[in-house]
């Protein structure tokens, strides 16, 4: 069985430069891992907040079902 596991280290950063330097020290915690675990990896990378999205305006009418017509049963 293989298996993953993931270290998650949320940073706030004001530029690129802080971010480098967050980069290097993680880098240096990850040399102690690769002791022990040879394949481990770092990845940095941007997180954006998401946008929390409106519900269209047709959401919950019926003829927006994608039905065509109504049949009887």
């Amino acid at each position: 069985m293989k298996l993953a596991a993931e270290i998650s280290v949320p940073l706030q950063v004001r530029d690129f430069v802080e971010a480098g330097e967050h980069q290097r020290q993680l880098e240096e915690f990850l040399d102690l891992i690769r002791a022990r675990y040879p394949d481990a990896t770092l990845t940095v990378r941007e997180r954006r907040q998401r946008i929390k999205s409106q519900p269209s305006p047709t959401a919950g009418r019926r003829f927006a079902t994608g039905a065509l017509h109504q049949y009887d049963e």
